[in-house]
């Protein structure tokens, strides 16, 4: 692996041009064909054999009248009521109905008007909100926003009279395609600010941004042509974006930071790229496969929803590692030595100029091992370097005290509350959050979530009978505010009765309600019943996600362990790993609780009230926070394992490693870290519990877990860190990760050092 990865750093190196030219053809081939055949992301629920999409396939079976995707247009008279612009509902409705993809629009006032036996259940008690249901033919979140220029024209007669007109349910969803941009850009800009802090240049800073830009924008154009064939979520290009990002700046920044090194040792460009590759570029296929296989991990849930995520984010990172190692080393033959500072440009001609006057090849080679020994020794003396030497003399005390703080991080998580959000969490200003409000005030907050249930109807029997008495037993279960009569398809086979909560949607009164209809009143039914319904099906959801979560944790655990174990030829180097990621990602979780779902801070980012976990974040993040703690972990051990080859002695690695690689991993955690808190300016709840939860949880993976319980672990294992029994050492591979085939010898042709100036 290491010859080829040479050959390939190389290789692009030397062509830088064609490599460039390459991915310019390709990724603007890409968003071509995805702006000419590229599919929508709709939000698709639904959990295979669960009871709600069971009832849901019936329903559209047998009710296709009662099918389709819901949405509805809210009414609101600010005095008086809505039926004294009966005409301008009625205008409004009918055209609404005229609409594309629509399939029906109810107009509740002329529906009274026709049949006074029983108060509409879609008008308020005192008149002044109506809420008119419509059904569309698509998911109407794939709806652009010109479709809301069309259902503003034709809602227009209502406003015009005076009535306030918002769009909910599904309707509020349309035209809410997520913008990115804001985020991006900040991101990107303080991602280059910190680079530049880094490597005081501004051409080795924006390397790892244009193999950013190139390898994200490639991969979602990927993504959009997929999504004509396949369901991804609405979220999917934001979390893969937010994701992408972070993982692409990062390892251009492992391998630019290496190459630099080199170049001060004394190495030409194109051998310095090549070297770099089979290094650290090493350890980025292996953190970026982890990372990948991690995601892809996700189809344990057995939801499509989530899998479907998890596929989006892997792809991006799959096209963020190919970057890495084609279109970063070609970056790095273009730059030649323009990628090191002014400072650095001037000691290494000055370094060329004392090696021009050396006798002999043998004495260059004695020079620069004598330049790299020195440089080694200044590791050793850095202030990361006594910090890890300081907790490797007193690792109990540290190592506990990190413990400490990680568990008491973790508390939190111990009352999560899985559950679904609503449009009660949406921007105030929305129309999505104005029609929920108004639907709640004028029908109760279960309005905004009624549930179905669907009966198979028996061919004999008194139908009408059995109906009522279901419904009038459903009147009577606790937590429900109101039951409308049941309605029969035209052929007598399947009925629905739909059922009002007394509670919203997201609320954990909800969920109790669905599963005591489905236990206690309809498990007793000889008929099929069955619950549906966005609400129902977002039980379903959690449910399943929930009964999964254990197997994802377990896969990705030993996963990590038998990469780690075949990257450092190490049993106990795994076990620490999958044990130390377990803590930090429980730490993120318990930030996760205490800032959304009991509030503490919430406003900062946007959020003004407590709002429960959506069951798949924990899941999400689970996978892509340990998947990326591995490239922290790859990148860090495999500079202690390469002091501890060259050394053996265990304390003194673990000091160079800190020393040569914390500078490195400190700028590349607040890469990470600013790139994802850039994303809490997203609209969506969930983007933004992913997005601080990720952040929180490269810091500490960062500072607590990198800088105190590493050495600690470490120092406390000695070489029994790098031990292997010897069954298993003759049976795994030794792929030597920064251990790779020692420099090819220097180029015979002087490179030409541009110098400032």
């Amino acid at each position: 692996m290491h010859a080829f990865l040479d050959r390939l750093g190389r290789g692009a190196a030397r062509f830088h041009w064609f490599v460039i030219a390459g991915w310019l053809v390709v990724v603007v081939g890409l968003f071509v064909l995805r702006s000419a055949f590229g599919g929508t992301y709709v939000n698709n629920y639904t959990v295979p054999g669960s009871e709600s999409s069971a009832g849901l396939n019936i329903l559209n079976k047998d009710f296709s009248s009662a099918g389709g995707y819901s949405g509805s247009i809210v009414f609101h008279a600010k005095s008086g009521t809505v039926s004294e612009h009966a005409d301008a509902v009625n205008s409004s409705m009918e055209a609404v109905g005229k609409l594309p993809d629509v399939v029906s629009a109810v107009d509740p006032l002329a529906t009274t008007q026709t049949s006074q036996s029983s108060p509409s259940p879609y008008i308020s008690k005192d008149g002044s909100i109506v809420n008119a249901p419509v059904s569309f033919s698509v998911v109407p979140a794939s709806l652009d926003k010109s479709y809301v220029d069309k259902l503003d024209a034709a809602v227009e007669p209502a406003r015009a009279a005076g009535l306030q007109v918002e769009y909910g349910g599904g309707a509020g969803q349309i035209g809410k395609q997520a913008n990115d941009g804001p985020s991006e850009a900040i991101g990107l800009v303080l991602a280059l600010l910190l680079l530049f802090l880094m490597f005081r240049s501004v051409v080795a800073a924006g390397l790892p941004l244009v193999s950013a830009v190139f390898s994200v924008g490639g991969g979602l154009a990927v993504l959009g042509l997929l999504a004509a064939v396949k369901d991804f979520p609405v979220s999917a290009p934001t979390v893969a974006t937010l994701l992408g990002l972070g993982v692409a700046i990062d390892y251009g920044l492992f391998l630019v930071s290496r190459h630099r090194e080199q170049l001060d040792d004394g190495m030409g460009v194109v051998e310095s790229a090549g070297r770099a590759e089979s290094t650290s570029g090493a350890a980025i296929l292996v953190a970026g496969g982890t990372v990948v296989i991690a995601i892809l991990g996700l189809y344990v849930s057995g939801v499509p929803f989530v899998g479907a995520l998890g596929l989006s984010s892997a792809i991006v990172v799959a096209v963020t590692v190919l970057a890495a190692l084609t279109l970063i080393p070609a970056l790095l033959g273009l730059a030649k030595f323009t990628v090191l500072n002014r400072k650095d440009r001037h000691h290494l001609a000055d370094e060329r100029e004392l090696e021009a006057g050396l006798p002999d090849e043998t004495a260059i080679a004695q020079h620069r091992a004598e330049e790299r020994e020195r440089r080694d020794a200044k590791h050793e003396q850095s202030a990361f370097a006594r910090w890890g030497r300081k907790v490797s003399d007193r690792p109990w005390p540290y190592g506990i005290a990190a413990t400490l703080v990680l568990l008491i991080l973790a508390i939190p998580l111990l009352s999560m509350n899985l559950g679904q959000l609503d449009a009660g969490t949406d921007p105030a200003g929305d129309s999505s959050r104005k029609a929920y409000d108004l639907i709640a005030q004028g029908f109760g907050p279960g309005a905004n979530g009624p549930l179905t249930v669907v009966v198979q109807l028996p061919s004999s029997g008194d139908q009408q009978t059995l109906l009522s008495g279901l419904a009038s037993t459903l009147q009577k279960t606790p937590g429900v505010a109101a039951v409308q009569p049941p309605s029969t398809n035209s052929a007598g086979t399947t009925a629905i009765i739909n059922v009002i909560p007394t509670t919203s949607p997201s609320a954990a009164e909800t969920e109790d309600l669905v599963n005591r209809i489905r236990d206690d009143v309809l498990s007793g039914q000889q008929e099929p019943t069955y619950v549906v319904g966005t609400t129902a099906g977002y039980v379903d959801f959690t449910e399943k996600v929930g009964s999964r979560m254990p197997w994802l944790i377990g896969a990705v655990v030993v996963l990590a362990f038998l990469l780690l174990t075949v990257a450092f030829r190490s049993l106990l180097i795994g076990v620490k790993a999958a044990v130390l990621n377990l803590l930090s990602v429980g730490a993120a979780y318990g930030v996760i609780v205490a800032v959304f779902q009991w509030g503490w801070g919430s406003s900062l980012v946007g959020i003004d009230e407590k709002v429960p976990i959506p069951s798949f974040v924990p899941m999400l993040m689970f996978a892509i926070v340990f998947g990326l703690s591995m490239d922290y972990e790859v990148f860090l051990l495999s500079r202690v394992h390469e002091a501890w080859i060259a050394t053996k002695d265990s304390h003194r690695a673990v000091a160079i490693g800190i020393g040569a690689t914390a500078r490195v991993i400190t700028t590349a955690a607040a890469i990470m870290i600013v790139v994802f808190l850039s994303f809490v300016l997203d609209d969506d709840p969930t983007v933004k519990m992913l997005a601080v939860g990720m952040a929180v949880a490269v810091l500490i993976d960062a500072s607590v877990v990198r800088m105190i319980l590493v050495p600690s672990v470490m120092t406390l294992l000695g070489d029994r860190a790098w031990w292997l029994p010897g069954w298993l050492d003759r049976i795994v591979p030794d792929i030597q990760l920064e251990g790779g085939p020692p420099p090819a010898p220097p180029e015979p042709e002087r490179e030409k050092i541009d110098l400032p100036g």
